[in-house]
């Protein structure tokens, strides 16, 4: 009998640790860079950039996911800054002013998930077969709509900011943001072009 508890006790320790490791959820770091000594951005949902600045927006995870960053200017064009996989702790560095010139406000979607976004893949792969279809453009928009409220009705995301000290292979990593513990985030960025300051 004592040998069917421990056997039995033993079986449930497992089954309730294997629930928990799934439940981890995602770490990533996200920090935002200007100017040629790439000074670090507070992190904020608008930050502003002078015409002609450098900016760059640094993507650091912690563990193996999927990463995509999608930027929508004030014309609605959108563009693809990053839509490939990541390995853990692998630094992406993505400029979304030089792939988008065209003055004004621009909005930078940052999707990170543990799992492929095949729904998310198969519109960005239409919208790239035909860039001038507004149709495909739409799609594109909904889905991202779509993975926001997903995303959103999973409770605010954990975020920290973070130290991280010093300065790594010429880039100035001060602080940055962390977030954990869900498995999918969306982040909406806003970045505003102001007349550069003479």
């Amino acid at each position: 009998m004592k040998k069917i508890f421990l056997a039995c006790l033993f079986i449930g320790i497992v089954v309730l640790q294997v629930p928990a490791q799934k439940t981890q959820g995602l770490t990533w770091d996200i920090q935002f860079q200007k100017g040629k000594e790439r000074v670090p951005v507070p992190n904020s949902q608008t930050i502003t950039v002078e015409s002609g600045q450098d900016f760059f927006i640094v993507i650091s995870p912690a563990s193996d996911c999927f990463c995509y960053v999608l930027s929508q200017n004030s014309e609605r064009n959108i563009f693809l800054l990053h839509d490939q996989p990541v390995k853990g702790e692998m630094k992406i560095r993505l400029d979304p002013l030089k792939t988008d010139a065209s003055p004004g406000t621009k909005t930078v979607y940052v999707i990170m998930s543990l799992a492929k976004q095949t729904k998310l893949e198969g519109f960005i792969k239409s919208y790239k077969s035909d860039l001038n279809s507004q149709r495909h453009a739409n799609n594109l928009q909904g889905e991202i709509a779509r993975l926001q409220e997903a995303a959103s009705g999973l409770g605010e995301p954990a975020s920290a900011l973070i130290a991280s000290g010093g300065t790594t292979r010429g880039e100035n990593q001060e602080s940055a943001t962390r977030f954990s513990g869900k498995n999918i985030y969306v982040r909406t960025i806003t970045i505003r072009t102001a007349p550069a300051v003479r």
